[in-house]
């Protein structure tokens, strides 16, 4: 028998993480990964070029704009992830009634001075697996927007400021885009795209570069997704399908106003 073997055998015995299996997140990192090396798409650095109130969030937290202001609270080890592990392409819709535990905490997290929050200041809120992404008016008027893992203030991921006010509609069949974000490092990066949707829009689709499309939420003139993927923080890395009546049209994010 080859005497390195024997030399592997030993070394492997101790080996700490010998017999571990990868958690859910870790596979899926690491598959995305591979795709990225296959396709040749190399993670890219996150822009300092904003785009309308778009916010650029990297290891630190930084906004561009004088509305926009990110959020992001000190997280217990595993929630970002589980939230990953759990994501979904294809949101469900959840209406005010059932998310009032998320809504109470995004309104406590003193932007826009004090607020209650009661089913109708919801404008949308949606689910992905864990996650719950809302967008709600304060008694300020004040726009937030708050992604958590659960319903409790200790498990928000982040919130950010959309606007102060309420903001004009678009025509009836287009939309805009207000606020892209990313956060995070590495493979465990996420992203946000938040927008208004004019009357005649009946869905969004986001698609990133070599990946797959998936859903956006479309409610009460908004429309917002996130997902696991660094896109949202990348110059222009993504392509956002409108749905009406009358048909669909794709945008490249770089070109919706």
């Amino acid at each position: 028998m080859d005497p390195h073997l024997n030399d592997l055998k030993q070394l492997n015995s101790l080996d700490p993480a010998r017999g571990r299996e990868p958690t859910a997140v870790e596979w899926t990192r690491s598959r995305a990964m591979l795709e990225r090396v296959i396709s040749g798409r190399a993670p890219q650095p996150s822009p300092s070029r904003p785009v309308r109130r778009r916010l650029v969030v990297g290891v630190a937290v930084a906004a561009a704009g004088a509305v926009a202001a990110v959020t992001v609270p000190s997280l217990l080890p595993g929630t970002a992830e589980k939230a990953f592990a759990s994501w979904t392409a294809a949101p469900g819709s959840l209406t005010g009634e059932q998310v009032l535990p998320q809504a109470r905490a995004c309104a406590g997290n003193g932007r826009g001075g004090p607020s209650t929050a009661g089913p109708a200041d919801v404008l949308l809120a949606e689910q992905r697996g864990l996650a719950t992404l809302l967008i709600m008016k304060k008694d300020s008027g004040v726009i937030d927007l708050c992604l958590s893992a659960g319903p409790g203030s200790d498990d928000q991921l982040a919130s950010m400021s959309l606007a102060d006010g309420p903001l004009p509609a678009p025509p009836a069949d287009t939309v805009t885009l207000e606020t892209m974000a990313s956060v995070g490092e590495g493979d465990g990066r996420w992203s946000d795209i938040v927008g208004l949707a004019g009357t005649g829009v009946t869905r969004v689709d986001v698609r990133p570069d070599g990946g797959k499309s998936f859903q956006a939420s479309v409610r009460n003139g908004w429309w917002a997704a996130w997902w696991p993927g660094p896109e949202g923080g990348e110059a222009d890395t993504l392509t956002v399908t409108v749905h009406t009546a009358t048909g669909t049209t794709d945008h490249r994010v770089v070109d919706l106003d």
